[in-house]
């Protein structure tokens, strides 16, 4: 983990990013909404129309192809190949822009060049692993796998690792499952060095990290009650927190 003061950044390959989050983040960062009658923004959209014009076809014009549609000239092949141009020329952008803003801010951490793993016993590790099941036939598992899958997962969006670099973990790392590119997965994180942009979200212990922690109510934790803290049970300040980011950018990062 390294500071923040990064000159240039500069990703080879993305594993993971979080378009909602970046979105949100870019929104923010220019006063809620980009003011496109600046002349960084006027050249900006022009680089972008004139993106989707070269992704869509030799000789496409968009504003003739606007003028089409309002006429209903446009067939479907033409409306589906342009959407997926403007998709790709868009997300595209958000990433540049997100990567701009974001490498320059002290409030986004930025972790380089680490490998991460799942904490014991916890949803994570049982997310990772519970696909593999789907090899063993059903007959040979003495439980319901899809039934069990659907009560420890369900809708369950973000999942918890931590650091490889850190001997005694001080950060946990939230990654959203919907946010993996290029067919990467959870499973994947275990096995590559990446650079992370992640921004803090709160606090845990590392008892919370466990799986029969997940599902206790917040005032059965591990955190010790005032009473145990007077009474000299256990000392306040023996609880570990760790800090707690949600990640928007994980890729191989070249840093000049």
């Amino acid at each position: 983990m390294k500071n923040n003061n990064i000159e240039k950044t500069e990703f080879l390959k993305i594993v993971y990013f979080d378009e909602a989050a970046a979105q949100d983040y870019v929104d923010v960062t220019n006063g809620g909404r980009l003011d496109w009658s600046t002349q960084e923004n006027k050249e900006k959209i022009a680089k972008i129309v004139a993106e989707i014009e070269a992704q869509a076809k030799s000789g496409f014009n968009i504003l003739n192809y606007i003028k089409a549609t309002f006429q209903g000239k446009v067939d479907a092949s033409a409306s589906a190949e342009l959407t997926s141009a403007f998709d790709k020329t868009i997300k595209n952008t958000l990433l540049t822009d997100y990567i701009q803003a974001a490498s320059k801010d002290e409030h986004v951490k930025k972790f380089e060049n680490s490998g991460v793993y799942a904490p014991e016993n916890s949803i994570s590790m049982y997310r990772m692993y519970s696909s593999y099941l789907n090899i063993v036939p059903k007959e040979q598992i003495p439980i319901d796998l899809e039934g069990l899958n659907n009560a420890l997962l369900g809708e369950r969006g973000y999942y918890q690792m931590l650091l490889n670099s850190e001997k005694e973990p001080s950060c946990v790392l939230r990654f959203n499952i919907n946010a993996f590119k290029n067919d990467y997965s959870l499973a994947d994180l275990s096995k590559m060095n990446l650079s992370y942009f992640g921004v803090k979200v709160g606090q845990c212990t590392k008892e919370q990290l466990s799986l029969e922690k997940e599902f206790e109510i917040k005032s059965s934790t591990n955190i010790p009650n005032v009473k145990e803290i007077v009474t000299g049970e256990i000392s306040e300040s023996s609880i570990k927190y760790l800090d707690v980011f949600d990640i928007v950018l994980a890729g191989v990062m070249s840093i000049e």
